[in-house]
């Protein structure tokens, strides 16, 4: 059991890396991983390093990769949080008065999270939950 929450979870960070996380009017869908720029790099070596500790039956290191993977996500999604508030304050400021603000407005509430963010969530706490349990669970 242990080892294929582990399997499933990894995977699933796999594929929640490479998913759309974010939709942007114009730039389309966004997925983790930005061309090798994004903090999905990181994502993805604690998702290959979760498989190997997984496969060695090292399932404690899971632990780390779970929450570690956890932590980066809450780093982005805070992150993203944080610049989509700035905009809405700039935005604010310097399109007073002007007649297309409401456009303006629209396309910046227009920006979405998708459902790769669902893939990630669920699969670093299926690490965790593969570390959490006990070593002679079935």
């Amino acid at each position: 059991m242990k080892q294929m929450l582990g399997l499933i979870g990894s995977i699933l960070l796999v594929i929640g890396v490479f998913s759309p996380i974010v939709s942007a009017p114009i730039m389309g869908n966004m997925n983790y991983i930005q061309n090798g720029r994004g903090e999905g790099i990181i994502v993805l070596v604690l998702a290959a390093t979760s498989f190997v500790l997984t496969l060695t039956n090292h399932y404690k290191g899971l632990w780390l990769t779970g929450v570690g993977s956890l932590g980066v996500m809450l780093f982005t999604f805070t992150n993203f949080q944080s610049k989509m508030s700035q905009i809405n304050a700039e935005m604010g400021g310097q399109l007073a008065g002007n007649p297309f603000r409401g456009l303006a407005d629209m396309v910046v509430q227009s920006v979405q999270l998708q459902w790769g963010w669902a893939f990630l969530i669920v699969g670093a706490a299926l690490l965790i939950a593969a570390a959490s349990l006990k070593e002679g669970s079935a």
